[in-house]
């Protein structure tokens, strides 16, 4: 039963991604994308490790901030982030951690938090050394950080 279960957990992760990486999507795709996100998480919390749960909750608060849902995007950020700090979960981790809360806030139109949080995805961003996981978290937040600069513009 685990590796079934871990099985259809990354499934469901890939299934998710792939709607996430679509430029537009239906409402019903919408509503696929969190369900199949959240059974993601859950069968990970069946047969995972505390880092495949950490990335569960990430991918679900990057689904929410793409259907610009702010609570359920920031309440799943917030456990990303807690699942780093009780496990020692930093660099690439913790970055994608803020850069969840990021988009939570930018979002709910709070420039403040953003660019607090935006700041602490950078400063660990900086303790990355894995070079793709460098490059592929920069390009993320310098993406999050013209999305903030264009809503903020006034």
């Amino acid at each position: 039963m685990s590796e079934e279960t871990k099985t259809l957990a990354a499934k469901l992760f890939n299934d998710v991604w792939a709607l996430m990486d679509k430029e537009v999507r239906t409402e019903e795709e919408n509503y696929l994308m969190v369900h199949m996100a959240h059974a993601s998480l859950y069968h990970w919390m069946q047969a995972g490790t505390p880092h495949n749960v950490y990335t569960g909750e990430w991918q679900i608060s990057r689904v929410y901030a793409l259907i610009g849902n702010f609570d359920s995007c920031l309440y799943h950020g917030k456990r990303a982030l807690h699942l780093c700090e009780v496990n020692g979960f930093g660099g690439f981790d913790l970055a994608y951690a803020y850069e969840a809360l990021t988009r939570a806030y930018l979002v709910k139109g709070n420039k403040s938090e953003c660019t607090k949080y935006l700041e602490q995805a950078l400063k660990e961003a900086e303790k990355v050394e894995n070079k793709e996981d460098k490059e592929l978290l920069a390009k993320d937040l310098d993406e999050l950080q013209n999305k903030i600069i264009i809503q903020f513009m006034n």
